[in-house]
């Protein structure tokens, strides 16, 4: 498989997470949403992994080079898009906390 088709098929499969967790969000639960591209870019990396590790290449080529190579890329989208997202995840729920402290404080008085 070549390298263009290769980013083709990962860019439609990372295209088809991001729409399946979307509707997930939508219709079982809103914190589906913020994950969107942690989903999908851990696809992208699972396609990849897979072409590297068992589709066949030619010894003299530089498709396994550039697969690695894309492999971290995504590979580091991905830690930043998850921290993106947990972070997200604590501030709003710091936010729940505070307001419930804020109440129970108020009926203890």
């Amino acid at each position: 498989m070549s390298f263009k088709m290769a980013i083709l098929v990962c860019l439609t499969l990372m295209c088809l997470a991001a729409c399946i967790t979307y509707f997930l969000g939508k219709k079982v639960s809103k914190g589906f949403m913020k994950y969107i591209p942690v989903f999908s870019f851990c696809i992208g990396m699972l396609f990849f992994y897979i072409k590297l590790n068992f589709i066949t290449h030619n010894p003299n080529s530089f498709e396994k080079a550039s697969d690695i190579i894309t492999i971290i890329i995504l590979f580091i989208v991905f830690i930043v898009s998850l921290l993106e997202a947990v972070i997200i995840d604590i501030v709003e729920n710091t936010k729940l906390f505070r307001k419930g402290f804020m109440v129970l404080r108020k009926a203890m008085k």
